[in-house]
């Protein structure tokens, strides 16, 4: 009886500190956008566009064209206008580049001109896309200095490509330049130049005395309607018959994120010291 009690204090013990523990924790987001840092953030993330899709219609895998994963630079900022507890809320913009590139799987001998073709990585869609995210995050303390960061937000994504009909041709020349032939063509007539994007992260932020330093690895799907959906034709290969097919074109990211929030008066301090 009297190990029983003991134990029982054991336990009642362990959740009244527990609970202090998470209740002492459990305004950090509001420490630290009301207290220590910034409520203006700046945003730098490398990140990958994800390949889009491109099918033969007859089912076939070559010759074809072969979407690739391409670099993306994106810049912005968020403004974190809403804190209770652990949760953060934030808005801002952030511009991304947006470059669909893609591949087209032919052999030499097919192409039939005498030279070594690079038939890789053609640009036919370079343009910007401006997000403009609704996010909420929610930190979890680990010590005085580190939180874990976990993200969730839903993007509006204005994509500043044109609405009008776009066609891509490659053709390929002789070693002397004397001849030439086109072998593949395509075109696109749907844009929507407005879609939705979710995304997840996770990630850690970090204080210092000058900055908050949020480093997270985030993954952005495109959800609804494609940018744009097309079709392509490859032809007048050597050995290789026609092949048509259709390509659908998607503004999906996954990369790492750097929010940098600046000590709270940054602003203020910079413009006295400037006077």
């Amino acid at each position: 009886m009297k190990y029983q009690k003991i134990n029982l204090k054991n336990v009642t013990f362990f959740w009244l500190s527990a609970m202090f523990l998470v209740c002492s924790y459990a305004q950090e987001a509001e420490n630290i956008y009301h207290k220590q840092y910034s409520k203006l953030s700046f945003v730098l993330q490398p990140s990958i566009l994800k390949p889009s899709e491109a099918y033969n219609y007859d089912g076939s895998a070559y010759p074809s064209v072969e979407f690739t994963k391409d670099f993306s630079y994106q810049f912005g900022v968020y403004y974190n206008f809403a804190q209770s507890g652990n949760f953060n809320f934030k808005t801002g913009i952030i511009a991304k580049e947006f470059i669909p590139k893609f591949d087209l799987n032919i052999t030499d001998q097919d192409v039939g001109m005498g030279v070594d073709y690079t038939l890789t990585e053609i640009d036919s869609y370079s343009q910007f896309l401006l997000s403009i995210p609704l996010k909420m995050e929610y930190f979890i303390k680990i010590n005085p200095k580190l939180n874990l960061s976990l993200g969730s937000a839903i993007n509006m994504n204005i994509i500043t490509g044109t609405n009008f009909e776009h066609t891509t041709s490659v053709s390929v020349y002789s070693i002397d330049g004397s001849n030439s032939k086109n072998i593949f063509y395509s075109k696109s007539v749907q844009h929507q130049n407005l879609n939705f994007s979710t995304e997840l992260s996770l990630g850690f932020n970090y204080k210092t005395k000058y900055a908050l330093f949020d480093l997270s690895y985030f993954i952005n799907n495109q959800f609804g309607s494609q940018y744009t959906t097309g079709e392509y034709q490859i032809y007048n290969l050597t050995q290789s018959g026609t092949k048509n097919g259709q390509f659908n074109i998607y503004s999906s990211f996954h990369g790492l994120s750097l929010v940098v929030s600046p000590k709270k008066g940054w602003l203020k301090n910079s413009t006295k010291k400037e006077l």
